[in-house]
């Protein structure tokens, strides 16, 4: 609007500007919101350009001088928003307005005007950072956002394309964001970035949820009437011409994910599987997207269980492709209720004839097995037919099928005659096994002998709904990988397009009897309808249904003995150059040729069907250690990245079978090494002992210590030892030569040669790409010596680590340049130079110093310290850094950086794991405290309150999982308000549920009992109801049953953990570990009632 301008107005500043706020309904002055949100239009633009130009030549009446700073930053931000040319100086806007202003001037003016727009100004380095300040209020630079070459609009297309992988696993849409940033220019690479970007995608994925926007030709016109002011929250200039067809663009873009998700979400079923291809033909892929419940129960037997905290892995075949989450599980009549924090796991593929289980393992064992039905892609003997969706082909069958699009890829094996309707195939290239790869653009028919394909496109709909077969899956490593105990049930889909009575079922070609089937061993299973179109394809063995195995050791001279149940149909054969077998009725006995036995050996089974394979360990007494291809080793030291493939492989040679008795001690200089003790039952069959799967408590313990060198000692036994085994952090060190050349030696000190891979980042700049350090060679062989390059030498503290790939995760060590200025008197205002001076001896509490004023502070630049560091140095442990440490050692800071870093559940885990962090151990006033200030702050982004609001539910469901007791406060954390807690009398329910919790666990022998006598003094001494203090009613479960008790003064802020008597160190590792024993079902519940008790319970007393 433009500015009547009066000679006699004693001050057209401050008049531009109440006008310009009263156009807004602005009647208090500024509301506090970045300057792009007020969206200033083309005409005011112009004007306050000429109003600037008058009024900056003559800067001298000190009164005007606030009204003036203001307009000069609003002016800045906006030319910035609207005209930056790439370079980050003030020059744009100084030569718009035809003037040059020196750095004092500068200062006074955006240190003056910011704090009439009531805005923070921004840190860096090297102090205040005003052009920087002002950038900020710009939000995004239109030039860049609608170039193509920037990257903005690229990564608000893959922030829509990705937007669902969000749901369920508690990420943030910023969080998301991150992974694309790497597109931007590297002045852009910030949390600010991001938020704001993060912010146009949530606001553009709640417009095509909130209108019906799928079918409009103009989107943001429609809007435009049904929503006025929908435009306001983007922070880009919306009156720019082009501006408006980019957002109806993303409008069409969004609209289309949503329609897709609803689709998708009506098929979705539990434990389903997506295939994707990847790479360029003829080089090829597939990455495979596994489907999960929210949360399911599995059918495992409590009384088999050790504690009820489960790993999950998931494998290929019998090869480990992945490591789950730890899940904490909750014991039911009908079996163990988990709760999956991702619902979504993606995997690379590597055998995709293999099929895909998800493993539940406890202690090591594994206990229960769940395949993914269409997993194992048989794709030398089928098609493999793809649809373009989303910008993926996805793969959508592997026999007959229809297609909604009018486009297919394939993929042809070798010998099939083809038949298309209309124009022919196109072909694409011939991959290394001889598959075809072609598109098509009609109708297609495939044969091969008395399989018939028939692939039809533009079917409406298509039909991904797929019969699938299921039945009770065997529990061995076997060829091929899935193996049923009886035939399994054929399971139509609704609406299948075929009724029962006209498909038939054919095994190895013959058809399917199923009243008179008696034949086991591998079968080839196929479907088809009565014209001969083929539905489905699987490869599969069967065994009987009452088939079982024991396997015992031989004694003196007697042979190791096999012995089956169920298998009396069956024609079982030994294959093994290194055995002899003697049979009879339901016993094979073996002799071992040559010095030892082997690992293992395979047993064929089979009655009128060709014979399935099993992969069974030779019954070795006592406990052998196998690496990842199956063999025997004798190391007696790996690292915790090595674990993955070892397994240690148990067998009794008692009748009644034994108990061995495994424990990790971890070896420290802190005196009362913490200790996990196990009892491992084995019967009749050898137990097969993943040892990943104590990866979780390994962790847990190294982390309790501030001592990189600590490790474990792993020790196994029956009444004699059995098995020693070191367990370290790093499998190497720095060794330096001189000061500028290093090379990597193993823990005794002798050099290594191959496989490492050595990278240094500069410690006060995560964002800066790190330097790959290159070995020297001799006569082109790598020394195993590394030289300190020139770049180094000149600058800062640098840390030394092991690249993502490197064979050898050796120690990060630090290198400080000699002529590095330890000048530590000059005010330190950020992380990034905290972490530059930092020093073990001479500067100890320099990061904890800035640590401690992020606590308070959104605005702090040690944000986008510690969110370059997740994001791009997430393969290294958080403990290689003292700024993870030190913010572990800060609850303020912690419980803040959650809200502020936008964690999902899984950092949450990694922060209690690798720096021994315990949630519960945060006071709730401290959690009160940082949701408000993140709620307030966010506020002041300008993000619209709707998404204001989610964002900070998503916030508070992210405590409800890392935080038991959160579920059961109300709204306790946004109003810090008593009154509403729920207060339930703990001394009429704990009783009952301490009953439910010895009934549950009677046959378990291994309640933890650390601290038992410690809590059980401790809650004694409480003002307490004395049916509470008196609640465990035997020794053994006392650590069990107080320590939730315990653990809710320490939250609700009435105690601290360091209370009981024992070292830090020790009580992080009990703590952990009694609360695992059952998390769900006793821990969370009781803790939570106790929690709201005594906050409740505050006011009176």
């Amino acid at each position: 609007m433009p500015i009547k301008k009066s000679s006699n107005a004693p001050n057209p500043l401050k008049a531009w500007l109440s006008e310009f706020l009263l156009n807004r309904e602005l009647f208090r002055g500024p509301h506090g919101k970045p300057l792009y949100s007020y969206q200033v239009s083309e005409e005011e633009y112009k004007s306050l350009l000429e109003l600037l130009k008058q009024q900056l030549r003559r800067a001298d009446n000190p009164l005007h001088a606030i009204h003036l700073g203001a307009c000069f930053c609003l002016f800045v931000s906006e030319q910035y928003r609207r005209n930056y040319n790439s370079s980050w100086s003030w020059s744009g806007a100084e030569a718009e307005l035809g003037i040059s202003l020196t750095p004092q001037q500068h200062a006074a003016l955006t240190n003056d005007g910011l704090a009439y727009w009531r805005r923070p100004i921004r840190f860096r380095d090297s102090g205040r950072d005003w052009l920087g300040s002002l950038f900020t209020e710009g939000g995004l630079p239109w030039p860049l956002v609608q170039s193509e070459s920037h990257g903005f609009g690229r990564a608000v297309r893959r922030g829509i394309k990705h937007f669902y992988r969000t749901e369920d696993n508690r990420r943030t849409t910023a969080d998301l964001m991150a992974d694309f940033e790497e597109g931007l220019p590297a002045a852009f690479r910030n949390l600010e970035t991001r938020r704001l970007l993060a912010g146009i995608v949530d606001q553009l994925m709640y417009l095509v949820e909130h209108y019906p926007l799928k079918d409009q030709q103009d989107p943001a016109s429609y809007l435009d009437q049904q929503a006025p002011g929908w435009t306001d929250a983007f922070p880009i200039p919306l009156d720019e011409s082009n501006a408006r067809t980019l957002l109806n663009d993303w409008l069409r873009d969004a609209g289309q994910k949503r329609q897709e998700r609803k689709e998708a979400l009506e098929k979705a079923r539990a434990f389903t599987c997506e295939h994707f291809l990847h790479g360029t033909l003829p080089q090829w892929s597939i990455c495979t997207d596994l489907i999960l419940p929210s949360e399911t129960t599995f059918a495992i037997d409590p009384t088999t269980l050790g504690s009820t905290r489960l790993e999950l892995a998931y494998y290929e075949g019998d090869r480990l492709l992945a490591r789950g989450a730890a899940v904490y599980g909750q014991l039911t009549a009908e079996g163990i209720k988990v709760r999956f924090a991702n619902p979504q796991v993606t995997v690379e593929r590597r055998t995709l004839d293999e099929p895909l289980s998800l493993r539940l393992l406890d202690n090591g064992r594994t206990v229960h097995c769940l395949f993914f039905d269409g997993s194992a892609l048989d794709y030398r003997e089928t098609p493999l037919v793809f649809e373009n969706r989303s910008e993926r082909w996805q793969l959508v069958a592997t026999s007959s099928c229809s297609v909604a699009s009018g486009l297919a890829r394939l993929r042809i094996p070798q010998d099939f005659f083809i038949t298309s309707e209309g124009a022919a195939p196109d072909t694409l290239a011939q991959d290394a096994e001889n598959g075809r790869w072609v598109e098509i653009h009609s109708d297609l028919s495939l044969a091969k002998g008395a399989d018939h394909y028939q692939i039809e496109l533009n079917q409406a709909g298509g039909d991904d709904r797929k019969p699938t077969l299921t039945g009770v899956f065997a529990l061995y490593e076997s060829s091929p990988s899935i193996v049923f105990l009886g035939w399994p049930r054929l399971e139509l889909p609704e609406d299948y397009p075929h009724p029962r009575d006209e498909l038939l079922e054919f095994v190895n070609g013959e058809l399917l009897d199923r009243q008179r089937n008696n034949s086991y061993g591998l079968a080839r299973y196929t479907l088809r309808n009565r014209s001969g179109k083929t539905l489905l394809q699987r490869r599969f063995g069967v065994l009987p249904r009452e088939f079982s195995l024991s396997l015992f050791p031989g004694l003196g001279q007697q042979p190791a003995r096999l012995l089956t149940k169920g298998a009396h149909l069956l024609d079982l054969q030994v294959v093994s150059d290194r055995l002899a077998v003697e049979q009879s009725e339901h016993t094979l006995h073996l002799r071992h040729q040559g010095e030892s036995p082997p690992t293992t050996f395979i047993l064929e089974a089979s009655q009128g069907l060709p014979p399935l394979q099993l992969r069974l360990p030779y019954p070795y007494q006592g406990a052998r250690l196998l690496d990842q291809y199956g063999n025997p080793s004798r190391t007696r030291e790996l690292t915790l990245a090595e674990l993955i493939g070892y397994r240690i492989a148990l067998t009794s040679g008692l009748p009644q079978g034994q108990t061995f008795h495994m424990e990790l001690e971890l070896i420290c200089t802190e005196q009362l090494h913490p200790k996990r003790a196990f009892g491992i039952r084995v019967g009749s069959a050898p137990v097969m002992l993943n040892l990943f799967s104590y990866l979780g408590d390994m962790q847990n313990m190294l982390g309790a210590v501030d001592e990189q060198d600590a490790y474990i000692r792993l020790s196994l036994e029956t009444e004699q030892p059995l098995l020693k085994l070191d367990i370290r952090r790093y499998g190497g060190q720095l060794q330096w030569e001189g000061r500028h050349a290093f090379y990597i030696c193993n823990t005794t000190n002798a050099a290594m040669l191959d496989g490492v891979q050595v990278e240094a980042m500069l410690l006060s700049d995560p964002k800066c790409t790190p330097l790959r350090l290159t070995e020297k060679t001799s006569e082109t062989v790598g020394t195993g010596c590394f030289e300190i390059p020139q770049k180094m030498q000149s600058q800062g503290l640098w840390l030394i680590y092991p690249g993502e790939h490197s064979s050898v995760r050796f120690r990060p060590g630090l290198y400080i340049t000699p002529n590095s200025s330890l000048d530590s008197e000059s005010e330190v205002c950020s992380l990034h130079r905290a972490a530059e001076l930092f020093h073990p001896q001479h500067n100890p509490h320099v990061i904890e110093q800035q640590i401690a004023a992020m606590a308070t502070d959104f605005n702090h630049s040690g944000w986008q310290y510690l969110a370059d560091l997740k994001q791009h140095y997430r393969h290294l442990p958080l403990s290689s850094f003292e700024t993870w440490k030190a913010l572990s050692r800060n609850q303020e800071a912690l419980s803040f950086a959650v809200f502020r870093l936008e964690m999902d559940e899984s950092f949450c885990a990694r922060i209690r794991d690798e720096l021994a962090v315990i949630w519960e151990a945060v006071p709730l006033p401290l959690w009160v405290q940082a949701y408000r200030l993140f709620h307030d702050s966010i506020r002041l982004t300008g993000l619209p309150e709707a998404l204001v609001n989610n964002l900070v539910s998503n916030r508070a469901n992210v405590l409800r999982c890392i935080v038991s007791g959160f579920d059961y406060l109300g709204d306790y954390l946004s109003t810090g308000n008593r009154s509403a807690l729920t207060r339930l009398p703990p001394e009429s329910v704990l009783p009952i549920w301490y009953q439910d919790l010895r009934r549950l666990h009677e046959s378990n022998r291994n309640w933890p009992t650390l601290l038992g006598s410690e809590l059980s003094r401790w809650v004694d001494r409480q003002r307490l109801p004395p049916l509470v203090k008196a609640l465990s009613l035997v020794e053994f479960t006392d650590a069990v049953a107080y320590l939730p008790i315990f653990m809710a003064f320490v939250t609700a802020g009435k105690a601290r953990i360091t209370d009981l008597p024992a070292t830090p160190a020790y009580l992080k590792f009990a703590i952990r570990l009694v609360s695992d024993f059952d998390r769900q079902g006793w821990f969370v519940p009781v803790h939570a009632l106790m929690v709201s008790y005594l906050l409740a319970s505050q006011d009176e007393a």
